[in-house]
């Protein structure tokens, strides 16, 4: 089947209630787990770190970044409008319907940028990272966070309608956005990879 963006928008939107709960819910907070101590680690230092979540989905990334860093300014975008109503209802940030490709801030407006499991959902990877890369400050962070393939395994296998892409493919789409240093990190599993870099 063909992987189409705004089907899969629909169907989080749907599932929103449930998001967090069952098996599936439990991977994906272990996963959220993970990220957010990593997120943490690329602004140690950075007094009340303007924080953007890109496809925040539930607001579960939102509300460990809220505990991990209380100081933080925390904004999160998705665009399925029932994702955005539970963020809104559970999180202590500034929640919008946007996506990737289309962020509603001024340029320079955070000292990080993360999304955790979107990346594969975005319809255009190239304008997304472009925009990731508009909206972050001189030196700030960007954490991209999904699954990625390496050249062993096929990419067709894993991620929504089979989109997810190779390591290689992120790493030069990440540097043609205007980033640097980009370094990879083990997230779960062996397959959920994070990508970092600076603007």
């Amino acid at each position: 089947m063909t992987f189409d963006p705004e089907r899969d928008i629909l169907a989080y939107g749907r599932r929103a209630g449930g998001y967090e709960r069952g098996p599936r819910g439990f991977l994906h907070g272990e996963i959220v787990r993970r990220v957010g101590v990593l997120a943490v680690s690329l602004i140690d230092g950075t007094p009340e770190p303007r924080t953007l979540d890109v496809g925040c989905g539930s607001g579960a990334l939102l509300r460990l970044l809220a505990r991990l860093r209380p100081d933080a300014r925390l904004t999160g975008v998705d665009p399925a409008a029932g994702m955005v109503r539970e963020a809104v209802a559970s999180t202590p940030a500034d929640v919008l319907q946007a996506s990737a490709e289309a962020l509603p801030f001024e340029d320079g407006a955070f000292d990080l940028v993360v999304s955790s499991s979107s990346f594969s959902h975005w319809e255009d990877k190239a304008a997304g990272l472009a925009e990731c890369r508009r909206v972050l400050a001189p030196g700030g962070a960007l954490l991209l966070a999904d699954v990625f393939t390496t050249r062993g395994l096929p990419v067709r296998v894993f991620g929504p309608g089979g989109a997810a892409g190779s390591r290689e493919r992120a790493q030069a789409a990440i540097g043609a956005a205007g980033f640097a240093g980009v370094v990879w990190r083990p997230v779960f599993a062996g397959v959920i990879q994070g990508a970092t870099a600076r603007a």
